[in-house]
């Protein structure tokens, strides 16, 4: 399976991995969170339309892990994800797995 990486950002509001690009076949992200609280994975299609968003919350930072299929999601899809906590969240790094 294929993996595109990235690397750090920072987000008060929302942050769309590559600025909104579509990935083809996303299965799974995994993400390292810098700081702590909690967000919404958001996923949307080729139209830039959100069409899933997943609430997480965590009382520490570190790993997470999604995975698309067992969202009901397949096909191609933008990553991103919104701030649902006070203050800024902080990514140190991640990575994208797609479908071969």
């Amino acid at each position: 399976m294929a993996t595109i990486k990235f690397g750090a950002g920072s987000f008060k509001n929302e942050l769309w991995l590559k600025q909104k690009s579509l990935f083809k076949a996303p299965i799974s992200v995994d993400v390292e969170f810098m700081s702590l609280g909690s967000f919404d994975w958001l996923f949307a299609d080729a139209t830039g339309n959100v069409v899933k968003s997943q609430p997480y919350s965590s009382g520490h930072g570190g790993w997470t892990s999604i995975h698309l299929p067992s969202l009901g999601l397949y096909g191609d899809f933008s990553i991103g994800f919104k701030n649902t906590s006070p203050g800024e969240k902080s990514i140190k790094q991640g990575e994208i797995t797609l479908k071969d």
